[in-house]
Protein backbone atom coordinates (compact mmCIF):
# COMPACT_ATOMS: atom_id res chain seq x y z
CA UNK A 1 0.00 0.00 0.00
CA UNK A 2 2.70 1.92 0.32
CA UNK A 3 3.53 4.49 -2.77
CA UNK A 4 6.80 5.56 -3.65
CA UNK A 5 8.19 9.07 -2.48
CA UNK A 6 5.63 11.50 -3.96
CA UNK A 7 6.90 14.90 -2.22
CA UNK A 8 4.40 17.51 -2.17
CA UNK A 9 6.29 20.93 -2.66
CA UNK A 10 5.20 23.85 -1.43
CA UNK A 11 5.70 26.85 -3.26
CA UNK A 12 4.21 27.40 -7.04
CA UNK A 13 2.43 24.53 -7.51
CA UNK A 14 -1.04 25.61 -8.22
CA UNK A 15 -2.51 29.04 -9.28
CA UNK A 16 -5.01 30.16 -7.33
CA UNK A 17 -8.27 31.52 -8.24
CA UNK A 18 -8.57 34.98 -6.56
CA UNK A 19 -12.34 35.22 -5.86
CA UNK A 20 -15.53 33.85 -6.77
CA UNK A 21 -16.69 35.28 -10.29
CA UNK A 22 -19.94 36.50 -11.29
CA UNK A 23 -20.83 36.92 -14.82
CA UNK A 24 -22.59 39.31 -16.61
CA UNK A 25 -26.32 37.62 -15.97
CA UNK A 26 -24.87 37.98 -12.36
CA UNK A 27 -24.50 34.12 -11.93
CA UNK A 28 -22.08 32.92 -9.44
CA UNK A 29 -19.76 30.78 -11.18
CA UNK A 30 -18.33 27.60 -9.20
CA UNK A 31 -16.22 28.14 -6.01
CA UNK A 32 -12.75 29.11 -6.50
CA UNK A 33 -10.20 26.68 -6.88
CA UNK A 34 -8.01 26.83 -3.32
CA UNK A 35 -5.68 24.35 -3.67
CA UNK A 36 -2.04 26.50 -3.28
CA UNK A 37 -4.03 27.07 -0.06
CA UNK A 38 -4.73 23.37 0.70
CA UNK A 39 -1.11 22.30 -0.41
CA UNK A 40 0.35 24.50 1.93
CA UNK A 41 -1.97 22.86 5.08
CA UNK A 42 -0.81 19.72 4.34
CA UNK A 43 3.25 21.13 3.85
CA UNK A 44 2.75 22.85 6.93
CA UNK A 45 1.37 20.30 8.89
CA UNK A 46 3.17 19.40 11.60
CA UNK A 47 0.97 15.23 11.85
CA UNK A 48 0.20 13.02 9.31
CA UNK A 49 -2.66 14.44 7.00
CA UNK A 50 -5.19 11.92 5.74
CA UNK A 51 -6.38 14.14 2.69
CA UNK A 52 -9.91 12.73 1.34
CA UNK A 53 -10.41 13.49 -2.27
CA UNK A 54 -14.05 13.79 -3.26
CA UNK A 55 -17.14 14.54 -4.97
CA UNK A 56 -20.68 15.24 -4.01
CA UNK A 57 -21.97 13.80 -6.98
CA UNK A 58 -19.50 10.54 -5.95
CA UNK A 59 -21.95 7.78 -4.05
CA UNK A 60 -18.70 5.73 -2.72
CA UNK A 61 -17.85 9.06 -1.14
CA UNK A 62 -20.67 9.75 0.70
CA UNK A 63 -20.79 5.94 2.28
CA UNK A 64 -16.76 6.83 3.15
CA UNK A 65 -17.91 9.74 4.93
CA UNK A 66 -19.23 8.36 8.10
CA UNK A 67 -15.85 6.28 8.51
CA UNK A 68 -13.94 9.33 8.03
CA UNK A 69 -15.80 11.28 10.67
CA UNK A 70 -15.31 8.37 13.35
CA UNK A 71 -11.43 8.39 12.31
CA UNK A 72 -11.42 11.99 11.89
CA UNK A 73 -13.01 11.53 16.35
CA UNK A 74 -10.34 8.80 17.11
CA UNK A 75 -7.22 10.53 15.77
CA UNK A 76 -8.22 14.33 16.70
CA UNK A 77 -4.77 15.78 17.81
CA UNK A 78 -2.03 13.19 16.31
CA UNK A 79 -3.87 13.41 12.38
CA UNK A 80 -5.04 16.05 10.23
CA UNK A 81 -7.97 15.21 8.46
CA UNK A 82 -8.76 17.04 5.13
CA UNK A 83 -11.24 16.65 2.65
CA UNK A 84 -10.86 17.68 -1.51
CA UNK A 85 -13.42 17.97 -3.44
CA UNK A 86 -12.34 17.29 -6.62
CA UNK A 87 -14.91 19.45 -8.58
CA UNK A 88 -14.08 22.53 -6.75
CA UNK A 89 -9.88 22.07 -6.61
CA UNK A 90 -8.81 20.88 -9.64
CA UNK A 91 -5.29 21.41 -9.84
CA UNK A 92 -4.50 19.58 -6.35
CA UNK A 93 -6.33 16.76 -7.63
CA UNK A 94 -4.37 16.52 -10.57
CA UNK A 95 -1.31 17.43 -8.81
CA UNK A 96 -1.89 13.62 -7.12
CA UNK A 97 -3.16 12.00 -9.80
CA UNK A 98 -6.67 11.70 -8.89
CA UNK A 99 -8.82 9.40 -11.96
CA UNK A 100 -10.95 7.72 -9.40
CA UNK A 101 -12.47 9.07 -6.45
CA UNK A 102 -12.67 8.06 -3.34
CA UNK A 103 -8.82 8.44 -2.92
CA UNK A 104 -7.59 9.10 0.46
CA UNK A 105 -4.07 9.33 0.79
CA UNK A 106 -1.61 10.00 3.94
CA UNK A 107 1.05 12.34 3.83
CA UNK A 108 4.05 12.50 6.79
CA UNK A 109 6.80 15.14 6.21
CA UNK A 110 6.01 16.15 3.08
CA UNK A 111 5.49 12.55 1.27
CA UNK A 112 2.88 10.69 0.47
CA UNK A 113 3.06 6.92 2.50
CA UNK A 114 0.03 5.24 2.04
CA UNK A 115 -3.08 5.75 -1.13
CA UNK A 116 -5.75 3.93 -0.59
CA UNK A 117 -8.10 3.92 -3.24
CA UNK A 118 -11.97 3.18 -3.98
CA UNK A 119 -14.16 2.73 -0.93
CA UNK A 120 -12.32 0.49 1.73
CA UNK A 121 -13.49 -0.96 5.12
CA UNK A 122 -12.52 0.99 8.14
CA UNK A 123 -9.73 -1.63 9.20
CA UNK A 124 -7.92 -0.50 5.77
CA UNK A 125 -7.55 3.12 7.66
CA UNK A 126 -6.97 2.12 10.87
CA UNK A 127 -3.90 0.16 9.49
CA UNK A 128 -2.64 2.72 7.45
CA UNK A 129 -2.95 5.28 10.19
CA UNK A 130 -1.20 2.35 12.67
CA UNK A 131 1.97 2.28 10.32
CA UNK A 132 2.52 6.21 10.08
CA UNK A 133 1.89 6.94 13.69
CA UNK A 134 3.90 3.57 14.94
CA UNK A 135 7.46 5.24 16.71
CA UNK A 136 10.64 5.08 14.50
CA UNK A 137 12.70 2.10 16.53
CA UNK A 138 16.48 2.89 17.22
CA UNK A 139 19.02 0.24 16.28
CA UNK A 140 19.40 -1.68 19.70
CA UNK A 141 23.30 -1.53 20.36
CA UNK A 142 25.14 -4.90 21.32
CA UNK A 143 26.25 -4.67 24.88
CA UNK A 144 29.97 -4.80 24.00
CA UNK A 145 29.85 -1.89 21.36
CA UNK A 146 31.02 1.75 22.52
CA UNK A 147 28.20 3.87 22.46
CA UNK A 148 27.64 5.73 19.52
CA UNK A 149 28.46 2.25 17.56
CA UNK A 150 25.92 0.73 14.82
CA UNK A 151 26.61 -1.96 12.16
Amino acid sequence: MLVAAMTVLCAGIFTIISAQAVDSAGMQSPPADSSQQLADRIVKSRVPVLVDFWAPWCGPCRLLLPTIKQLEKEYRGKVLFMRINTDVHRAIANYFGISAIPAVFIIKDKTVVSALRGLRPKEDYVAALAEVLKPVQAVPQKPNDPPGKTE
